[in-house]
């Protein structure tokens, strides 16, 4: 049994947490010992991390890491950059050790800038939206497999900020999907108010309108109560938009078989762009990554296959 398994067998599922179309299953286990790195946003309000475009003129898949502290930094998937020439999420979960410069691999979501506002980037208070970060990790599988990079389909991630710039009625001058987030504000912070993490808590199951949207596991439950917030606000989005599925109740039944699906998929390994080892799953049913380092699996994300192919549609999304 390896790590992934093993995490995955021994989770145990809470009391499921229900708010507007969102319903968050707790996922738990006994874990006192804290991390041993900083998040993002604690390694950036300390300035122990600098992230900046990697020359003057900048790359678009590409930015700098700077890590000036003692201890690594975990750069989370989906992650949101704002700032310098274009606001970027992260294409991959990275553990950046410490005192390390590191070119770190991302995509755009502000196709209608190009020019500096700040020289440094900030650490948004959101991740990419879940079926958008679904369809990147889907790609960006497909070029580590095939091509040895990390790139996500830029073209794809621009189509859908356009489907949501225009969905949610939102204008913005340069395109940016952080506009939709501040015109969501309210409602989005409403479900970040909704869902606390408790106890023992290391993740969550994800579901919206019925239907399970992903997984997100880490290694200690600060970890994840420190990101709670930001996956509040990538789900909650989804949450936002109306479904024209009518999925049934999702029982902890359900759930469990999702976990047990996850862990029954292909697993395949390859050399982490920093610290660890990229793990990238596949299954018929299930698409997903984790990052394996120290001797443990210290992120997981997965998501049902059939929101790879979702579409936009002219009332809506199917999801």
């Amino acid at each position: 049994m390896n790590l992934l398994q093993e995490l995955l067998q021994t989770v145990e599922i809470g009391t499921p947490q229900t708010f507007g179309g969102m319903t968050l299953f707790p996922l738990l286990r006994p874990i006192v010992a804290e991390p041993d790195y900083w998040t993002l946003t604690e390694a950036m309000n300390q300035n122990l991390l600098k992230i900046t475009e990697v020359s003057e003129g900048g790359h678009v898949p590409e930015l700098l890491c700077h890590n000036w502290s003692d201890r690594s930094v975990l750069l989370v998937d989906g992650e949101e950059l704002v700032g310098a020439k274009q606001n970027r999420i992260l294409n991959l979960t990275v553990l950046v050790p410490a005192h390390t410069d590191l070119k770190i691999p991302v995509s755009c979501v502000e196709r209608g800038r190009w020019h500096y506002r700040c020289r440094e980037f900030a650490a948004a208070d959101r991740a990419y939206h879940a079926t958008g970060r679904a369809k990147k990790l889907r790609y960006v599988t497909e070029s580590l497999k095939h091509r040895g990079s990390r790139r996500a389909d830029q073209g794809e991630i621009w189509a859908d900020v356009d489907d949501h710039l225009l969905f949610f009625a939102c204008k913005s001058a340069t395109d940016a999907l952080a506009d939709v987030y501040e015109k969501e504000a309210h409602s989005l912070d409403e479900y970040v108010q909704a869902f606390r993490a408790i106890a023992q808590q290391i993740g969550a199951l994800f579901v919206v309108h019925g239907q399970i949207l992903g997984l997100e596991l880490f290694d200690f439950p600060a970890t994840f109560g420190k990101l709670l917030p930001k996956f509040s606000r990538s789900y909650g989005l989804e949450a936002l938009k109306p479904s024209l599925s009518h999925g049934s109740e999702v029982t902890t039944a359900d759930a469990k078989a999702f976990l047990t699906t996850v862990a029954a998929a292909t697993a395949e390994t390859f050399e982490a762009l920093a610290e660890g080892t990229d793990v990238r799953l596949t299954h018929p049913e299930v698409i997903g990554s984790a990052l394996v380092a120290k001797g443990r699996v210290v992120h997981l994300s997965a998501f049902p296959t059939e929101i790879t192919q979702s579409k936009r549609r002219r009332s809506g999304w199917e999801i």
